[in-house]
């Protein structure tokens, strides 16, 4: 099933809420338990505790008070008797009523209840006469006894209790601490996880599609992104190999016209040619100065426009995708030395030195030696054609970018270019506004040379100078060691 990034978000959201609620959740049950159970110790057992001890003196006044009372007949005894049989029976009472409303609590105990009903009997009010009158003493020793061992024993579960309920504490508090630390650890590995696919969802189309943009800039219409999920990016994959199929059929279709328009525009031209060499030669008879004149320079727009013609037939010749050339190891310095010496009469013509500083153990690079030369016949061409008078125009090798590769530097003294239009000089028939008028081409040089450049496994790019003019680079990879 297919997942937009919508859905694919609002799920990952929804289950990691789910965890994360729901161990919040039972934190707050297991803690509320902990505090019913903290406050029955506090409220409910410590009292109880209390109130034993209570019971076990006010019984032991009692038995102290009567047997005073029977021997000295006073009645302050008789009211310390009665004043304690009051208290004790109170806090028995007390006693009952806190064990019996927390009946629900775990370890409850009837202890305080069967003493009630076992010795309700002598804590009764008795007139004064009445216990003159017993010739025994009130309570016999031995049940006394019992009385306080009893109240002890309860005593003793009431205490036992507490540290029931304390270790029950510790024991939820330690399930409440593991289920918190597992239920938070689930709802950071969920996070995790779902940030990482959502990440990895999204970064890779992105990837895929800045490579596919990548291509389409390096105007290679071949490159397909293969995109399978069913979200936004795949619908953007296939809109974007749409435009370049149809990139790639518009420029098919260009091509196939500048070839066809080229051919048979060269044709004519050759007979236009032919017509003038002809007459300019005088085979058809006599001309004058005047005519020659003019016939030379028919000539020579004549010659101007074939040349024309064949930078656009040679570029609609040029191979998409990715074809690599046969290449094989040539000598850098020597290329550069070759180059420079064939535009050299051009230099001096236009008063322009030029300049090659080889490199010292230069590695042979790997590459075809006719389509290098016409690159760097190109920019050269280029430099001379834009330095102004006294110019200088240099070449020069360097290493890198890393082991693998050294880099050509072809450098001038003209106007410079533009940081918003270093780009766009690359881009097939693109002309700069201000040379258009005053210099002759059709914007194919540069294109023709990162293609060469591109197929080779290098890369072409150009910056400005700090002083004045710029310098095109390019790499080539050398010959690896055997």
């Amino acid at each position: 099933m297919k997942f937009g990034i919508a859905t694919k978000l609002f799920i990952f959201f929804f289950f990691f809420i789910l965890i994360f609620y729901g161990t919040v959740f039972d934190l707050l049950i297991k803690v509320q338990d902990m505090s019913r159970l903290s406050a029955r110790i506090v409220s409910i057992n410590h009292q109880i505790a209390a109130l034993s001890e209570n019971l076990r003196d006010n019984l032991i006044d009692m038995d102290a008070n009567i047997k005073k009372f029977k021997v000295l007949k006073k009645d302050q005894y008789f009211d310390y008797f009665e004043t304690a049989r009051a208290a004790y029976t109170g806090d028995l009472n007390r006693i009952i009523s806190l064990d019996a409303g927390h009946r629900g609590l775990p370890e409850h105990s009837a202890s305080w209840i069967d003493i009630h009903k076992a010795y309700a009997d002598f804590t009764l009010s008795r007139p004064r006469d009445a216990l003159e009158k017993m010739t025994g003493p009130w309570i016999e020793p031995p049940v006394l006894t019992r009385w306080l061992e009893a109240i002890a024993g309860a005593r003793k579960q009431n205490d036992a209790r507490i540290e029931q309920s304390l270790i029950l504490i510790n024991s939820r508090s330690r399930q409440v601490m593991r289920n918190a630390l597992v239920g938070f650890g689930i709802s950071v590995f969920v996070g995790i996880s779902g940030i990482l696919f959502i990440t990895r969802s999204m970064l890779t189309p992105l990837k895929k599609l800045k490579s596919g943009l990548k291509h389409v800039s390096d105007d290679n219409y071949t490159h397909k992104i293969t995109i399978d999920s069913g979200d936004e990016f795949g619908e953007v994959a296939a809109a974007f190999n749409d435009m370049s199929r149809q990139l790639k059929a518009d420029e098919e279709i260009r091509s196939d016209f500048i070839a066809t328009l080229s051919h048979e525009i060269r044709t004519p031209l050759s007979s236009i040619r032919e017509s003038v060499n002809m007459i300019t030669e005088e085979l058809l008879g006599p001309v004058t100065e005047k005519q020659k004149k003019f016939l030379n320079i028919a000539g020579d727009e004549i010659a101007r426009i074939t040349g024309l013609l064949n930078h656009l037939l040679d570029t609609s010749m040029l191979p998409d995708g990715e074809e690599k050339p046969a290449r094989i190891p040539l000598d850098p310095n020597l290329l550069a030395r070759d180059a420079v010496k064939r535009l050299s009469a051009t230099a001096r013509s236009n008063d322009i030195t030029m300049g090659c500083t080889p490199l010292e153990n230069a590695p042979k690079v790997m590459a075809d030696q006719k389509e290098i030369m016409q690159v760097l016949m190109n920019l050269l061409g280029n430099a001379l054609k834009f330095s102004c008078e006294k110019g200088q125009v240099d070449v020069r090798i360097s290493r890198g970018p890393g082991k693998g590769y050294l880099t050509f530097h072809i450098s001038d003294t003209g106007p410079g270019i533009p940081r918003e239009k270093q780009d766009l000089i690359f881009k097939k028939y693109y002309r700069a506004e201000e040379v258009r008028k005053h210099m002759d081409g059709v914007g194919l040089g540069l294109s023709i040379a990162r293609r060469i450049i591109l197929a080779h496994g290098g890369r072409i790019f150009v910056k400005n100078n700090d002083d004045k003019g710029s310098t095109f680079s390019f790499t080539l990879p050398v010959q690896k060691k055997e």
